[in-house]
């Protein structure tokens, strides 16, 4: 413990200031908040230890069969149980903020007991509102709006992400009759070259869309850098005052629920994995690019027994 703690206080120094010298008026008027804000020791320090040991994830039963939890729901991928999964969106083949992607049957698919959600560059024209648009890639995305959902419980993925620039694969929860609510218990980012990949965001997302009561918590956890060549588990602890999230076992971040969070996260959510590409970094894809595969072993969810 000596050298996690001898480190994240310099961490804490160097931010202190780095953040007074930057943002001035925000330190003057709330400086305990602001550091709050900022940044989290014991998130540091939980991150420091994580990167330092580099321990292996755990065999694959020693986070499910938890004690005091029931499972309710669970795909191990030996087929693609399509009354489980819906492929794609309920809104159609492609969302107006991403018009880069649209979302393709022909890139989601099973195979050894794997899923295999794919991003390609498959350019296709698809008629949106009153024109007709041709968008260069495809994605693979799954959900579960036609079969589950589910209000707090324990929620993970063994999965491996894609390589390379403009990856953004993610696991994430949203609510099942509205958005926000939404919790992404991963999603990863390729951004230039693709080595940033290893960086974990999760993010809690709350209020009503498009009104001042929007907004967000991001918690970044710096990861071993493989997560594109070998398997990781991801999970999510959600119940009414907290929100945990575990890499490998680890407790990575941890969210406090008050009251006034609580209001916008008191709703059934639907599970959502999906391939992705961040618009921003296309650029910098190679001329030779024709896809990608974001892989997962299985998915499952528990609720605490009553």
């Amino acid at each position: 413990m000596r050298p996690c703690r001898q480190i994240t206080l310099a961490m804490f120094l160097a931010v202190v200031l780095t953040a007074k010298a930057q943002d001035t008026t925000e330190w003057e008027k709330k400086p305990v908040g602001y550091f709050m804000k900022k940044m989290s020791l014991r998130n540091a320090c939980i991150k420091l230890k994580y990167s330092f040991h580099k321990k292996p994830e755990p065999a694959s039963d020693s986070l499910l069969r938890r004690e005091g939890w029931l499972l309710t729901f669970e795909d191990n991928f030996d087929s693609l149980d399509t009354r489980k999964w819906r492929i794609g969106q309920a809104w159609g083949e492609m969302h107006p903020e991403n018009p880069h992607q649209y979302y393709a049957a022909s890139e989601v698919r099973t195979k050894d007991g794997y899923l295999y959600l794919g991003g390609s560059y498959k350019p296709k024209l698809i008629r949106y509102n009153d024109s007709v648009r041709l968008i260069p890639y495809a994605i693979g995305l799954i959900n579960t709006d036609i079969s589950f959902t589910q209000k707090y419980g324990y929620f993970e993925i063994r999965s491996m992400n894609p390589s390379g620039p403009a990856t953004w694969p993610a696991f994430w929860l949203t609510g099942a009759t509205r958005w926000p609510p939404e919790i992404d218990i991963f999603e990863m980012y390729g951004r230039k070259t693709g080595k940033s990949i290893h960086k974990q965001y999760a993010t809690v997302h709350w209020g009503k869309n498009n009104t001042r009561s929007r907004g967000y918590l991001t918690k970044t956890i710096n990861l071993p850098n493989d997560t594109d060549s070998a398997f990781h588990i991801y999970a999510c602890e959600w119940e009414k005052d907290y929100i945990k999230f575990y890499t490998d076992g680890h407790l990575v971040s941890h969210i406090r629920v008050n009251k006034r969070l609580r209001k916008w996260l008191d709703e059934e959510m639907v599970v959502v994995i999906n391939n992705c590409f961040d618009r921003k970094y296309l650029k910098y894809l190679p001329e030779s690019f024709s896809s990608n595969q974001f892989v997962v072993d299985w998915v499952r969810v528990y609720k605490k027994a009553e």
